[in-house]
């Protein structure tokens, strides 16, 4: 065993020692074939320097090609999403005619995809992944990946709904009665088919109530009736749902208020 690991240590030496000959020499076509053996060896990390060497020497050549989609690869191998998305972004542009620039524009946008946050943080990225996706299908319709796509932006376009749910409950946790009223309706009319809806009719029932119940004198008709109108809409719309005992008393409650005399 102590054999093996001291033979095991001189040739792992040996090999650095090797590697940083290429990569400090001036010979570059060493440094290809060694970012090529290192990349089929899957030893992405280590192939990243002698790529970047190679397509600064060439970058017009079928050799600075095959060393700027790779540099994209490793860096996307290895999980270094902003970095990778930097290079295969770019090879397109660079490299307009080349086969490979259908599947270096959808992993760049599988990048973004990555950076994307979990929903309760801020969706910046969450939107730049969608726009990415949505370039690339326009750019190509009839891709082999467009199902891929399609299920991916929908994934998305789901946490930017639960995003902006958690904030319609926050609100409403927060009994900031108005602004709660005001983000469920915008909720509703962005997401017609949420599975949300019924949860966001009821936060949004619930604070029109409350408000109506806090309003000033000169504002709580007109809240009192909109929440009854905001009640009837729900009711057809959920004619079974287990809140309609809950905001039915709601009802009674507020027919039940007098109208200061100077509103009638």
């Amino acid at each position: 065993m102590k054999w093996t690991f001291l033979i095991l240590t001189i040739l792992s030496l040996a090999s650095c020692g090797s590697y940083n000959r290429i990569l400090k020499s001036d010979d570059y076509e060493a440094k290809f074939t060694e970012a090529n053996r290192l990349y089929d060896a899957e030893k992405y990390e280590r192939c990243v320097a002698l790529y970047e060497q190679v397509y600064q020497r060439s970058p017009r050549t079928p050799q600075g090609e095959v060393a700027f989609y790779r540099l994209g690869k490793a860096c996307f191998e290895v999980e270094d999403w902003y970095l990778a998305s930097y290079y295969l972004s770019a090879f397109e542009s660079k490299f307009p005619y080349s086969p490979k620039a259908e599947e270096t524009m959808f992993l760049s946008a599988l990048c973004s995809v990555q950076n994307s946050p979990e929903a309760s943080l801020d969706q910046h990225e969450t939107e730049v992944a969608l726009n990415d996706l949505q370039f690339f299908v326009s750019r190509y319709p009839n891709s082999d990946y467009l199902d891929t796509c399609n299920a991916i932006m929908d994934k998305l376009r789901y946490k930017l709904e639960t995003k902006e749910m958690l904030n319609v409950r926050l609100y409403s946790k927060t009994e900031n009665y108005r602004a709660a009223v005001v983000s469920s309706e915008a909720f509703l009319d962005n997401y017609p088919r949420s599975s949300y809806r019924e949860e966001a009719w009821v936060i949004l029932i619930r604070n029109s109530f409350h408000l109506a119940l806090n309003s000033v004198d000169s504002k709580i008709e007109d809240r009192i009736d909109k929440t009854i109108e905001r009640f009837n809409v729900f009711l057809v719309e959920f004619p079974n749902s287990d809140y309609l005992r809950e905001f039915e008393g709601y009802m009674e409650r507020l027919k039940k208020i007098d109208i200061p005399a100077s509103n009638k």
